[in-house]
């Protein structure tokens, strides 16, 4: 080779050199045309020349790569340590739950033991908004940081942005950045928040985001607790149990909810077990620095689940001793007590009713404000048992301060009704409706006693019944007392149609048949009157002869 073609090829060589810095795609294309050049010609000159370039060429990018990315994790690393350094996860979750809390225990009817333990003031305007800084600095280097969006989204929602809180946690909930179950347990909080302000939520998309949130280690329990009663009202029983098993498994403490499942599904073996499960491990936490009140409210009620009441009672009233009692331990224990109470009621063989006052009156000095306390002394005056002076000062005071409970009013109004003051007992009846609107029982005998109290007041009576109906179109109850109010109103053709619909919706109604032959013979109707006696009469045969049930 002449000395001018060395020349012009370390020349185009270090052309070449040059180009992996401005042209590399041509140093790519430059190694290919050599390729082929080789491939038809068998010149391996130009080839060896092109060669050593490429190799360089993918040397120097795939090192200078490595060494931004290296840079870009860097600042990544940086901003994220410096951000939880700030405020961290667990503590932005727990100030963004404490402004979920009200309405979340609303939605859920949530009488829960939890109490939430203020994170607030470790928080500050001005934290927040140097984290939601270096969180959308992460972003802008990596735009699917999923701990950044989530961490955003909570600040969002301490910072009054709900909007974009919801958006970020949706996408999140939805999978965008990757499996996020804490994401979907927010959601899962916000929609049943937004339930109390009258949103009308999807019940399908709730239990998604449910169904998720129970794969997150640090799930709030009361969201599986209401996950498996969802699941068990639509008759997925076995599903429920698996997820509350599942949920018990990853954390432990949740044996407490299993074990409220397996009460409510009657599981008396698997309850047992769910509720050692759960009392071993809350029993650890007692007379420790870290026991707390939920704790040995979870042993007593795993305890009263169980019928041990007065191991129940026993735990509690050493917990009355501690720093960590508060009034919810006063309630449970006081409660406690009240159900020893109602099991030491019991009637004689000449029909009196006898039961241990001591025990209730345990209770109303345990808690004097525990609403269900007057509701026993209330059905003590019913069954014409002697309450003492005590419990009835505790009866008057709970009225006056409007706490009693609507059983309390019932009692008290069905004590009236058979006593024959019927306005003593509307009166009840009425108290008890504005406590349970939906009480059918309620509608049922208010509507009664207006009408045997006044006939003027038979078209609210009428009235009160309609709404019942409207919960329970063919109760054969209520057919009843229409038939009844009929009577008094003097449509007896109209209350004989009513009083068959009843017979026909339960078969096994004698006094309502005794209605309807008192019914046609008031009316002229022998021929009908005889033939629902024989039917009565035969009825009554049928049950003396039946062997007594055994329990």
């Amino acid at each position: 080779m002449a000395s001018s073609d060395i020349a012009k090829n370390a020349l185009w060589l270090g052309n070449e050199f040059l180009k992996i810095f401005y042209s590399p795609v041509g140093v790519a294309g430059g190694f290919i045309d050599a390729f082929r050049g080789w491939k038809f010609s068998r010149s391996w000159v130009r080839f060896w020349f092109h060669l050593p370039s490429l190799l360089l060429l993918v040397s120097v990018y795939v090192i200078f790569g490595f060494s931004v990315f290296s840079r870009v994790d860097s600042r990544v690393q940086l901003f994220s340590v410096e951000s939880e350094k700030r405020s961290t996860t667990k503590i932005l979750e727990a100030v963004s739950d404490e402004l979920h809390e009200k309405d979340f225990c609303k939605a859920i009817a949530c009488d829960s033991i939890v109490q939430v333990e203020s994170k607030s003031n470790l928080i500050t305007d001005l934290k927040n908004r140097y984290v939601e800084l270096l969180s959308k600095r992460i972003l802008s280097i990596q735009p699917a940081n999923q701990s950044a969006h989530y961490r955003l989204g909570l600040i969002y929602n301490l910072t009054g942005q709900p909007e974009a809180a919801i958006s970020e946690m949706t996408e999140l909930a939805n999978g965008k950045f990757g499996e996020c179950p804490q994401a979907n347990a927010w959601m899962a909080k916000e929609l049943l928040k937004q339930t109390v302000a009258g949103v009308q939520v999807s019940s399908k998309e709730l239990m998604d985001y449910l169904e998720l949130a129970t794969k997150w280690k640090d799930v709030d329990f009361r969201l599986i607790s209401y996950y498996s009663k969802m699941l068990e009202n639509l008759g997925l029983t076995k599903k429920a149990v698996a997820v509350a098993k599942q949920a018990a498994q990853g954390r432990p403490e949740l044996n407490l909810e299993l074990a409220r499942l397996y009460q409510r599904l009657g599981y008396k073996e698997e309850l047992k077990s769910a509720a050692n499960s759960a009392e071993d491990i809350f029993n650890k936490r007692l007379n420790t620095s870290n026991e707390k009140e939920s704790d040995r409210l979870a042993v007593a009620e795993m305890r009263k689940i169980t019928d041990r009441l007065e191991q129940a009672a026993e735990i509690l009233s050493e917990g009355l001793l501690t720093k960590s009692s508060g009034p919810a331990t006063k309630r449970e224990l006081s409660e406690i007590q009240r159900l020893m109470f109602t099991k030491s009621v019991f009637r004689t063989d000449a029909g009196v009713y006898q039961a241990d006052i001591a025990m209730l009156e345990k209770a109303a000095e345990t808690d004097p404000l525990n609403p269900n306390i007057s509701g026993e002394v209330a059905n003590l005056l019913r069954l014409k048992v002697n309450a003492t002076p005590k419990l009835v000062t505790v009866l008057r005071n709970q009225i006056k301060q409007g706490i009693s409970s609507a059983s309390t009013h019932i009692a008290m109004a069905e004590r009236l009704f058979n006593e024959g003051k019927m306005k003593g007992a509307i009166n009840n009846w009425e108290i008890a409706l504005a406590k349970d609107p939906k009480n059918l029982g309620v509608l049922n005998n208010l509507s009664l006693s207006l009408a045997k109290d006044d006939e003027k007041n038979i078209p609210r009576s009428l009235e009160m019944l309609s709404k019942a109906f409207k919960l329970a179109p063919q109760n054969a109850e209520l057919l009843d007392t229409l038939g009844d109010v009929l009577v008094i109103a003097k449509r007896p053709i109209e209350a004989i149609a009513k009083y068959d619909l009843a017979v026909h919706f339960d078969k096994a109604r004698i006094n309502t048949r005794k209605k309807l032959l008192e019914v046609y013979q008031a009316n002229g109707m022998q021929d009908m009157a005889d033939v629902i006696q024989r039917v009565i009469e035969k009825m009554e045969r049928e049950n003396a002869i039946q062997p007594a049930k055994t329990k």
